[in-house]
C-alpha cells in the first residue's frame, strides 16, 4: 500500500523527468533543423557573393587565363567569405578538372582537407550547382556547394565549399549542456519543494488519524492536538472531527447516564416483585391476593418499560426502516384520539381536535406517527387541568401538528431537557414517552419542539 507522500512524489517526479526531457529533444531537433537550414542558406549566399567577385574580376583583368589570375582570384574569394557568418570554420578549394587542387597548394593542405577531397574527387564534377550536399568524411560531416567556374577564362575551375558540421554540433552540445544544467537545478528544486508539500499534507493527516484513533478509544479530549492553520480542508477536517467528539463525548455521557437511570428503573419493580415474592413464600403476607395484585402492578409496569427500552433502540439504532404511505392525516389523528378517550376518561379530562375542513395528504408511517402524537397526547392527559388539545394546520410547504394543554406548563429549566430519555424534572416522573415521540418524528423527517403558552405546554410536530 502506498502513502500519500510517495503518491505525491512519483507523478510528480515522472512529469518533472519526462517534461523535461521531451522538451530538451524537441528543441534540439527544431534548434538542429534551424541550424543546418541557416547554413545552408549561408552557403548559398556566400555562391552568389563569390559569382559577383568572379564577375568584377573578369571585367577589370581583361579576361585572359592564367593559373596566376587563378589564385588571384582565390584570395578575392576568400575575402568575400569574410562577410559570412560561418567564415571561421568554412573551407574553400579551387579544383581543377583532374579534381587537384589549386588552391590552396597541396603541400599546405592538413590531413583531414586531404582525406575530404579525396572522398568529393569523384563526385563534384556531378554536383548540381548551387545544391548543399551533406558528405561524411571519417566521421564527420561536410556541407558542401560547388561552383563551376566552366569557361575559358579559368580554365575549367571548380570552387567547393565546405562548412564541418562539428562547429554547429559543439555549439548545440553546449546549449544542451546548459539546458541539462537548468533542468537539473530544476529537478532539485521540485524534488525539495514536493518533499515539503508532501510533509505538509502527511504530517497533519498523521496527526488526524492519531486523534481519530485516541477518539475511538474514549479519549475525547482534542485540546492537545492542532493543525496549521493556513490550510482550509485540514482546519474544517479538523474542526469536524472536533464536532464529531464533543458529541460522541456527550452521546457516550448520556449513554453512561441512561444506563444507569435504565438499571434504577428496572431494579425499582424488580425489587418489589422479589420482595413480595418471598413474603408470600415465608407467610409474612397473610393477604396474598394483595400482594399478588402488587406483584400484577409491578410486573405490568416493568414490561413497559422494557418494551420502551426496546422501541427506542430500534428507533435511534436505525434498524427501523419507515413504511412511507399516502395518508389523511385528518382520518389518522381521529383514530389517535379514539384510543386516547378511555385514558382520558379515566384521567377526569377531555381530548378535542381541531381540524381543517379540508383534507391533508402526507406520506408518512402510522406507526411512527401514532408513537409520536400518542405518547406526547398521554403525558399532556397526565398534566392537564382539564382538557388536551390537537390541533392540525397546513402551510404551502408544512404541516403543523400541535398538542396542548392547560395545565401549569413546563419549568423553563426543564424545557431543553424534556426530550432526554429518563430525564425527571420538576414534580415529574422518569420515562421514556417522549424520547421515543422525538426519535420517530426523527425518522419521519420531521421536527419536534416545545414550549409555554399563557395557560399550558404546547408540542408542534411539523414535516
Amino acid at each position: 500500500m502506498k502513502s500519500i507522500k510517495s503518491k505525491i512524489r512519483r507523478p510528480f517526479l515522472l512529469l518533472l523527468i519526462l517534461i523535461p526531457l521531451i522538451t530538451l529533444l524537441l528543441f534540439n531537433l527544431s534548434l538542429r533543423i534551424y541550424v543546418n537550414a541557416a547554413a545552408r542558406s549561408e552557403l548559398k549566399a556566400t555562391i552568389n557573393a563569390v559569382e559577383k567577385a568572379i564577375k568584377s574580376e573578369l571585367e577589370t583583368d581583361g579576361g585572359k587565363p592564367s593559373e596566376k589570375k587563378a589564385l588571384s582570384m582565390a584570395r578575392n574569394i576568400l575575402m568575400a567569405l569574410k562577410s559570412s557568418h560561418f567564415s571561421p570554420g568554412m573551407e574553400f578549394y579551387l579544383l581543377n578538372q583532374d579534381a587537384r587542387p589549386v588552391f590552396p597548394a597541396k603541400i599546405r593542405l592538413t590531413p583531414s582537407q586531404m582525406a575530404y577531397l579525396n572522398v568529393i574527387s569523384n563526385r563534384f564534377q556531378q554536383m548540381k550547382q548551387g545544391t548543399v550536399y551533406s558528405i561524411p568524411v571519417k566521421g564527420k560531416k561536410y556541407l558542401t556547394i560547388a561552383y563551376s567556374m566552366n569557361n575559358d577564362d579559368l580554365s575549367n575551375l571548380t570552387a567547393v565549399f565546405a562548412l564541418p558540421t562539428d562547429r554547429i554540433n559543439n555549439y548545440l552540445n553546449a546549449v544542451n549542456l546548459i539546458l541539462f544544467a537548468i533542468i537539473l537545478l530544476g529537478m532539485l528544486t521540485a524534488i525539495y519543494f514536493s518533499e515539503k508539500i508532501a510533509a505538509h499534507i502527511t504530517v497533519p493527516v498523521a496527526g488526524l488519524g492519531r486523534l481519530s484513533l485516541q477518539i475511538g478509544q474514549g479519549d475525547f479530549d482534542v485540546s492537545r492536538f492542532s493543525v496549521p492553520q493556513d490550510t482550509l480542508e485540514f482546519k474544517q477536517l479538523y474542526e469536524s472531527i472536533c464536532l464529531m467528539a464533543g458529541k460522541l463525548e456527550a452521546n457516550d455521557r448520556n449513554q453512561k447516564t441512561f444506563l444507569q437511570n435504565a438499571s434504577h428503573e428496572l431494579r425499582t419493580p424488580l425489587m418489589s416483585i422479589q420482595g413480595y415474592a418471598e413474603g408470600i413464600q415465608s407467610g409474612i403476607f397473610p393477604d396474598a391476593k394483595e400482594a399478588a395484585q402488587i406483584i400484577r402492578r409491578e410486573s405490568i409496569r416493568l414490561n413497559e418499560l422494557v418494551s420502551e427500552l426496546l422501541t427506542l433502540s430500534r428507533y435511534e439504532s436505525g434498524i427501523y426502516k419507515p413504511l412511507w404511505e399516502e395518508i389523511n392525516l385528518c382520518h389518522l389523528l381521529k383514530d389517535y384520539s379514539q384510543r386516547l378517550m378511555g385514558f382520558a376518561s379515566k384521567s377526569g379530562r377531555s381530548l378535542s381536535l381541531h381540524l381543517p375542513e379540508y383534507d391533508v395528504i402526507v406520506k408518512t408511517d402510522d406507526n411512527l406517527l401514532s408513537q409520536a402524537v400518542m405518547n406526547i397526547a398521554s403525558n399532556c392527559l397526565r398534566y392537564a387541568k382539564k382538557e388536551v388539545t390537537v390541533t392540525l394546520e397546513k402551510t404551502e410547504d408544512k404541516v403543523f401538528l400541535r398538542i396542548s394543554d392547560d395545565g401549569e406548563g413546563i419549568p423553563s429549566d426543564d424545557l431543553p431537557y424534556i426530550f432526554d430519555r429518563f430525564y425527571k424534572g420538576k414534580g415529574g416522573n422518569f420515562g421514556l414517552g417522549l424520547a421515543i415521540a422525538k426519535s420517530a418524528a426523527e425518522l419521519l423527517d420531521g421536527e419536534i419542539a416545545a414550549y409555554n403558552k399563557e395557560s399550558g405546554a404546547v408540542f408542534e410536530i411539523s414535516f
